[in-house]
C-alpha cells in the first residue's frame, strides 16, 4: 500500500463530543446577562416613575394650600391665595359694592335722603359665600397626585368663573323713603281771597294773593332709580316738582271787585258849610256799605232820619220851587249822586222819585229827592255779586268841590260802558196866575206898603225822558228806557209885607 507522504490512514472515526455543556453555559450567560438587563431597566423605570411623581408632587405642591390659578369669583382671580386670603379678598369686595354704591336724593339744593343697596334689602349671605368657596379651594386637593395634577391643569385650560349670590332688590323701603318726600314736598294751593275793603283809600281793596301748591309724582323717579342702582351709577337724583293753581287768583279777585260806575255831581260855591257838612254826614254812613248779591240798598235806612241827633244841620231845601230852611239840606244832592252811580252799574232801581222842579247839579230826569220817610230811593244789586260803596266829598281845586259815589263788583262785560241821554218830549207853558204869599219872616219884605218881591219868577214846565246807553267798544248797542220826569210850570210868585208902618 502506497502511501503518500504525509498521508495518515483513516483513522476510527472518533465518538462525538457532546454540546449540552455548552448550550447550558450559553444559557447561564443570556440568563445572567438578562437578569442584569432587566434589573437595569427595572432601575431606570423606578427612577423615571419617581422622577414622575416627584414632579407631579413639585407640581401640585404649590397648591396644596392655596388656589388653582384660574379660579376666579366675582372677578377676582384667587389664585395662589390660601382659603383665608380667598374668603377676604370675597368679602371685601362684597362690602365694598354694597356700601360704595349711593345715590342723594335731592330738591332745591336740598338732600333729603342718601340712598345704599341696603335700603333695598340688597345683601350677601356669608354663609353662602363659605358654601361656594370651599369646593373651589379643594380643586386640586383631593385624589391621587396624577388625579390632582389633572384637575390643576383642566382649570389652567378652563376656568372656573363663580359668583357670589345676593339677595334681590325689593322696593318696600324705596317706597316708603318716597312717599315720605313726596308728603313733604307736596303743598296745598292758597286761593286768593280779599283781605278788606278800604273806601277811603284810592285803591280800596287790599287782596291776598294766591299761592301755588306742589305735587310730586314719584313713579318716575322711582324708576330711575332703580335703574341707577341696577347700573351701580353712584351721584344725585334732583326731584322736579308740578305745580298745583289755586282755583282763585289775584284776577278773579280783581275782576270781583272792579270799578262799576263812577258818578260826579258838581257842588255850587254858593253851597254853605252847612249844606256841605250835610252831604258828607249821608255820605259818611254810605262811604264803606257793601251789598251782597240781590240785596237791596235804601238810602234813607243807610243815612238815617235827618235830624240834630243824627248829624244833621239846617240848611237851605227847595220846596215847590221856593228856598226854604230844613234840616239837612243837600242831601238830596247825596242821594241823586247816589242815584246816577246806580244807574251807570246797571242795576235795578227799585224806588226813586225825581224833583219837581230842576236842580242845579245834574239834568232834571237824573236826579233822585229823598224825604225821611216818604220818598226813598232804593235800588237792588243785580250784579250777580257784591258790591262795595264809596261816598265823598272831593275838593277839586282850592274851593271847588265835588260829590263822588263809585260802585264797586262784579266786572261789566269786556268793552261795556254805560252813559246817560235826557230828551225834553214836550213843554208846558207857565201859568198866569200869580202868587202872593205874606212874608212874616220878613226875609224879603217887611211892610205891607213896600212893593211885592218877585220870589220865583214865572217858568214853563217841561217833560223829559231819561234813557240808559249801552255801549260796546264804542259802539252804541242798546238803548234802555229808564224814566218820565215831569218839572211842573210855575207861575210867578211874590212876597208880600205883613206890617203897617208907624
Amino acid at each position: 500500500m502506497n502511501f503518500q507522504q504525509g498521508y495518515r490512514p483513516p483513522q476510527p472515526p472518533k465518538p462525538p463530543k457532546s454540546k449540552l455543556p455548552i448550550v447550558i453555559i450559553a444559557l447561564v450567560v443570556v440568563a445572567a446577562l438578562g437578569a442584569g438587563a432587566y434589573a437595569f431597566v427595572s432601575a431606570q423605570r423606578a427612577r423615571e416613575e419617581n422622577e414622575r411623581i416627584q414632579a407631579l408632587a413639585d407640581a401640585v405642591a404649590p397648591y396644596n394650600d392655596t388656589y388653582l390659578p384660574g379660579i376666579y369669583v366675582d372677578g377676582i382671580s384667587l389664585g395662589g391665595m390660601t382659603a383665608q386670603e380667598g374668603i377676604d379678598a370675597v368679602l371685601a369686595q362684597i362690602n365694598e359694592r354694597q356700601s360704595g354704591w349711593n345715590l342723594g336724593l335731592t330738591y332745591k339744593g336740598h338732600l333729603f335722603y342718601t340712598l345704599h343697596y341696603s335700603d333695598f334689602g340688597v345683601s350677601t349671605d356669608v354663609g353662602s359665600v363659605y358654601a361656594l368657596l370651599e369646593p373651589l379651594y379643594m380643586k386640586g386637593k383631593v385624589g391621587t397626585l396624577e388625579e390632582r395634577k389633572a384637575e390643576m391643569d383642566d382649570v389652567a385650560q378652563n376656568p372656573v368663573h363663580a359668583f357670589t349670590t345676593e339677595s334681590a332688590m325689593t322696593d318696600e323701603r324705596l317706597d316708603s323713603i318716597l312717599s315720605q318726600i313726596q308728603e313733604q314736598l307736596t303743598t296745598a294751593p292758597q286761593d286768593a281771597y280779599l283781605a278788606y275793603f278800604d273806601p277811603d283809600q284810592s285803591d280800596p281793596f287790599v287782596i291776598q294773593p294766591e299761592q301755588y301748591g306742589t305735587t310730586l309724582d314719584t313713579a318716575p323717579f322711582k324708576e330711575q332709580i332703580l335703574e341707577r342702582a341696577a347700573e351701580g351709577k353712584s351721584g344725585n337724583l334732583e326731584f322736579t316738582t308740578t305745580p298745583v293753581a289755586p282755583s282763585v287768583t289775584t284776577q278773579d279777585i280783581r275782576n270781583q271787585v272792579t270799578l262799576r260806575s263812577k258818578a260826579t255831581t258838581p257842588i255850587s260855591s254858593a253851597s254853605t258849610e252847612d249844606r256841605n257838612s250835610n252831604i258828607r254826614t249821608a255820605f259818611s254812613r254810605i262811604n264803606g256799605q257793601t251789598i251782597e248779591a240781590g240785596a237791596r240798598f235804601s238810602f234813607n235806612k243807610v243815612t238815617l232820619d235827618r235830624t240834630l241827633k243824627n248829624g244833621y244841620k239846617y240848611a237851605i231845601e227847595y220846596v215847590l220851587g221856593m228856598e226854604e230852611m230844613g234840616i239837612g239840606g243837600g242831601v238830596c244832592q247825596a242821594s241823586t249822586t247816589v242815584y246816577l252811580a246806580a244807574l251807570l252799574s246797571d242795576l235795578q232801581i227799585v224806588s226813586r222819585v225825581s224833583h219837581s222842579d230842576p236842580v242845579s247839579y245834574t239834568t232834571f230826569g237824573q236826579d233822585a229827592t229823598v224825604v225821611y220817610g216818604r220818598h226813598d230811593l232804593v235800588f237792588k244789586n243785580t250784579s250777580g255779586g257784591t258790591l262795595y260803596l264809596t261816598a265823598k266829598v272831593v275838593e277839586k281845586k282850592k274851593n271847588s268841590y265835588e260829590c263822588q259815589v263809585c260802585i264797586y263788583g262784579p266786572k261789566l262785560e269786556d268793552g261795556v260802558s254805560y252813559t246817560l241821554r235826557t230828551d225834553t218830549i214836550e213843554t208846558l207853558p207857565a201859568p198866569l196866575t200869580e202868587t202872593f204869599n205874606k212874608d212874616t219872616e220878613h226875609v224879603y219884605v217887611t211892610y205891607k206898603d213896600e212893593e211885592p218881591y218877585l220870589v220865583r219868577k214865572a217858568r214853563d214846565g217841561f217833560v223829559n225822558e231819561t234813557y240808559l246807553l249801552k255801549w260796546k267798544d264804542g259802539q252804541l248797542i242798546e238803548e234802555k228806557f229808564v224814566s218820565r220826569d215831569t218839572c211842573k210850570a210855575r207861575g210867578a210868585v211874590y212876597a208880600v209885607g205883613t206890617m203897617n208902618r208907624e
